[in-house]
């Protein structure tokens, strides 16, 4: 049986449709089914349909590993799977996630990305920039990079 009916099929046997009232542990099965697909493509794939994917991952799986996880691979895909590099869809894609997930253990890490993003003398670059510089999480020889 093809790869493509087996995922299908396990998709239709194990997980529930995900939705809001859907329990986390269903809406994580239903990502991480979507996460072998993109899997399958592998990174040589079509683009557009791993992004299509990771947006699916980001907007059904809301609140879970996974739908954060995506935002970030999204970031990854606009940087480095495109032809040409798409850095304002990834800093959209990253201002979503700090959005989405503003608590999140990531959020230092997504922060210290978007600051790579922004050209200097840019107003948001030098907020991520103070606010990450007052971050007691974050190790001071990283906060002394910062400019």
């Amino acid at each position: 049986m093809p790869m493509r009916k087996v995922i299908a099929l396990l998709a239709v046997m194990l997980l529930p449709v995900c939705s809001y009232g859907a329990d986390v542990a269903s809406v994580e099965r239903e990502g991480l089914v979507m996460r072998v697909e993109l899997n399958r493509l592998g990174t040589s794939g079509d683009p557009f349909e791993r992004e299509a994917i990771l947006k699916k991952i980001a907007e059904r799986c809301k609140g879970t590993e996974e739908g954060e996880a995506a935002y970030w691979d999204l970031a990854d895909l606009y940087l480095d799977g495109f032809p040409e590099e798409m850095r304002k869809e990834a800093r959209e894609v990253l201002e979503l996630c700090l959005k989405t997930y503003p608590n999140s253990r990531r959020t230092a890490m997504v922060k210290c990305r978007l600051v790579s993003l922004y050209d200097s003398g840019n107003s948001r670059r030098a907020e991520l920039v103070r606010q990450l510089k007052n971050d007691s999480t974050l190790p001071s020889v990283l906060k002394s990079s910062l400019n």
